[in-house]
């Protein structure tokens, strides 16, 4: 014998002791196993070892569900996850309805199908009012998925061959159950779906789109406001790898491993003992198939997608607008009855106007008559030179008294008639002592007492 056959036989025997002392330790585990007997107890210690996977055991219906708030409603939905479900043991039929409503693009999708070594369906409730994302990678929407105030009243029945597996109901928005150890073709399921929508135009509006995809009367009712779907055979456009070669061996692969689960836990009934026992004896194959539902690794793959939709979501942080100007001190305004030298400074401008022209100063009062003889807004006689209201011809002439003096006592004369160019000089005037001439005798009143009074010298010479 060579070196190398030496070497082989070694390692076989290695491999096949190995593999005697790992059987020889699993039935002495196996023989010194008992299963809890309290079932609630298993439940629990099933649910926390499955809460970071998002989901849980209800072990009425004997399912397992997702949770409300599970870590995968961040991920929310794309076109690329049903696409790329077969990589991960995943093979479904997918039917997307897509509508609008309320200012949003809506899809609630509906999944049947074998999910690794369990059987399961889904109802999803998704929307955006993003647009498209385009890339050389991937062009299409991106949903989130609903909020609370989103989620709709829902519950399916799910079959196999017309047996019944499941049944599920709830305020939700991923309504999902799956059934361990359990394998099913997709077209040897059939869901009954029923929707509950908060008003007739969302209703109307998914009616609409179910039609469009080809459902017939026969596979849709109307209750109300509730929607009932008999999903049998997918009528939307299913991912490439539907019907290929991949499929079918992924399928092979899900098929044996659901033969081996049954096999190593065919001595015990119910789930819960079953997978306490694999538990016990080989956590390895506990922990795949607790994982073996929409596992992180199945987002990690699409990280790049994720982040992309990220960056594109983000919206750009609004720029504050720019402060406005202090506005300047008002004017002081011009004190009233003044009269300034110069223009007085604008009105203060009303607001959100200003003035188009500056604020007119109040015209000044006329200057006092300069003249001693002469008082504003008096008749004025005898020195028609410094009468204020003469006109700029000045008077012709002058006065001719009988006295040679125009402003002695003796002085008769029928005065200021000769000083045409007077305003006020059509009034006559006479001397003390004397009377009115006729000139004067016309006059009213009122003028005649001014006129003398007023206007004519004394013996004095004083007006």
């Amino acid at each position: 014998m060579t070196t190398t056959g030496i070497i082989l036989a070694s390692i076989a025997a290695v491999l096949l002791v190995g593999l005697l002392i790992f059987f020889l330790v699993l039935k002495i585990r196996a023989r010194r196993f008992r299963p809890t007997a309290d079932q609630t107890v298993q439940q629990e210690t099933l649910n926390r070892d499955i809460r970071d996977a998002g989901f849980a055991y209800d072990r009425k219906g004997d399912v397992f569900y997702s949770l409300m708030d599970c870590w995968q409603r961040e991920m929310g939905y794309c076109r690329l996850y049903d696409e790329g479900s077969s990589l991960f043991n995943m093979v479904m039929h997918c039917e997307p309805v897509c509508f609008t409503y309320a200012g949003k693009r809506w899809m609630i999708e509906l999944w049947k199908g074998q999910y690794g070594i369990t059987t399961g369906a889904e109802v999803g409730i998704y929307n955006t009012d993003q647009e498209d994302i385009r890339t050389e990678r991937f062009t299409g929407p991106f949903y989130s998925c609903a909020r609370d105030s989103e989620r709709l009243p829902m519950s399916f029945v799910l079959r196999k061959n017309g047996r019944v597996l499941m049944k599920r109901k709830g305020l939700h928005w991923w309504l999902t159950g799956f059934r361990l150890g359990e394998f099913s073709a997709p077209d040897s399921l059939s869901m009954d779906v029923r929707i509950r929508f908060p008003n007739r135009e969302m209703r109307d509006a998914f009616l609409t789109a179910l039609q469009e995809l080809g459902y017939e009367k026969r596979e849709y009712a109307v209750r109300g406001s509730t929607v009932l779907i008999h999903y049998t055979v997918p009528h939307s456009k299913q991912p490439l790898s539907h019907g290929s070669l991949q499929e079918a061996a992924v399928q092979k692969v899900n098929h044996s491993n659901c033969a081996l689960y049954r096999q190593a836990t065919g001595k015990y009934r119910n789930t819960l003992d079953k997978l306490e026992y694999i538990k016990a004896l080989v956590p390895e194959l506990y922990e795949f198939c607790m994982h073996s539902l929409y596992a992180k690794a199945f987002y990690e793959s699409f990280g790049w997608l994720l982040d992309l939709i990220h960056d594109h979501n983000r919206r750009p942080e609004p720029v504050p607008p720019a402060p406005c100007p202090p506005k300047p001190e008002p004017p002081k305004p011009c004190r009233p009855g003044a009269c300034p030298s110069r223009p007085c400074r604008p009105r203060p401008c009303r607001p959100g106007a200003c003035p188009s022209s500056p604020c007119r100063p109040k015209p000044c009062r006329p200057a006092p008559c300069q003249s001693s003889s002469c008082r504003t807004n008096r008749l004025c006689c005898w020195n028609c030179e410094e009468c204020p209201y003469r006109r700029s011809s000045g008077c012709e002439g002058g006065c001719n008294c009988a006295g040679g003096s125009s402003h002695s006592a003796s002085c008769s004369c029928s005065l200021c008639h000769t000083c045409g160019s007077c305003q006020h000089m059509s009034l006559s005037c006479h001397g003390p002592g004397e009377k009115a001439s006729a000139s004067s005798a016309s006059i009213p009143g009122r003028f005649r007492e001014t006129a003398s009074a007023s206007c004519c010298p004394d013996h004095e010479g004083r007006t």
